[in-house]
């Protein structure tokens, strides 16, 4: 990919580094994508593994451990690749699912007393997972001068908090 972005890399360049035969590339993989939405929630699944506990909940000190991975891991992809390579779609559904899947995890460990509201846990989770990544999407662009901390508690704030601390009751 390095060599050639992934647009331009064939099976055949894949299969001659790997040092293996294009039936066994196949027995696995159905094509080139399949094999890069693996690597990518293989990378992201890991990375989480690294800096998140092995019991982590729905709390607020992993939710934070949580945020702050996907930030840095975000720029750390947008810092390096060509912005219009196929990479960028699958990279972001990978992560976003993944993503998805943890938190919708975490929340159904809450008990029912917890879980106070009328939004399904699947609802919750695939906006949570849309939030930070969206978030996580347009700092790795730089634009602004906010550090991962501050960019970190302002993603936990709207998380958190949501819009109804924005709002008021006008009577």
């Amino acid at each position: 990919m390095k060599e050639k972005g992934f647009t331009a890399m064939t099976i055949q360049d894949i299969t001659d580094r790997a040092d293996v035969h294009r039936g066994t590339f196949y027995a696995h993989f159905p094509d080139k994508f399949a094999l890069l939405e693996q690597s990518i929630r293989d990378k992201f699944r890991f990375l989480l593994e690294e800096r998140l506990p092995a019991d982590a909940t729905f709390s607020p000190e992993h939710l934070r451990l949580l945020v702050r991975t996907v930030l840095e891991h975000v720029r750390s992809l947008y810092g390096r690749c060509n912005p219009v390579d196929t990479v960028n779609p699958l990279f972001e559904r990978s992560v976003r699912d993944e993503l998805a899947g943890l938190l919708k995890s975490w929340l159904e460990q809450l008990d029912a007393q917890r879980m106070s509201g009328s939004v399904p846990v699947d609802t919750l989770a695939l906006m949570m997972s849309w939030s930070i990544f969206g978030a996580a999407f347009e700092w790795s662009k730089g634009s602004e001068a906010v550090g991962v901390e501050e960019m970190t508690d302002r993603v936990l704030a709207v998380l958190t908090e949501g819009a109804r601390s924005l709002m008021r009751d006008e009577d």
